[in-house]
């Protein structure tokens, strides 16, 4: 999974109202940010993570039953 590293202090410092507007102006991406204030642009999942996901769900129900 590769991802986008944007520095934004030289310009500006988001708040976390910000980092929230701009994250539900953009639902379609998937938005971070790092402890040093960059904005961080993840890339989607693939195939294989949400196979992996699907796996867990099962494990945990049949533990569960």
């Amino acid at each position: 999974m590769s991802t986008l590293n944007l520095s934004l202090d030289p310009v500006v410092k988001l708040s976390n109202e910000q980092f929230y507007t701009i994250c539900a102006a953009n639902p379609e991406l998937k938005l971070e940010r790092s402890p040093d204030g960059e904005l961080l642009i993840m890339a989607p999942t693939g195939g294989e993570t949400g196979a992996r996901n699907s796996d867990l769900n099962l494990e945990l129900g049949i533990w569960n039953r």
